[in-house]
């Protein structure tokens, strides 16, 4: 369980610190000279507000679910072990 628990880590950690490169996509795309968008930038700008999306919801639950004075309450959680690996390590 230890080696699933760094891995989670490591890919939060990953997530994290590079999620500029997705924004900075979003402005890129937004605010180039207008150009017909085709299938696969579409589909770019898409994946890159998905992710985009998934970071402020990972910052709200950091920030206002999963904080110390809430640890009892998931401390029963099936999901507990990732849970602690993402908010409480």
């Amino acid at each position: 369980m230890l080696n699933f628990t760094a891995m989670i880590q490591g890919i939060d950690t990953i997530f994290t610190n590079f999620i500029f490169i997705p924004a900075l996509l979003i402005l890129y795309l937004k605010f180039r000279p207008r150009k017909p968008w085709n299938k696969r930038t579409r589909n770019l700008y898409r994946l890159c507000i998905a992710l985009i999306s998934v970071y402020v919801i990972r910052i709200f639950c950091a920030g206002f679910i999963f904080t110390p004075v809430n640890y009892s309450r998931f401390a029963d959680s099936g999901f507990f072990p990732l849970i602690k690996a993402l908010f409480y390590s």
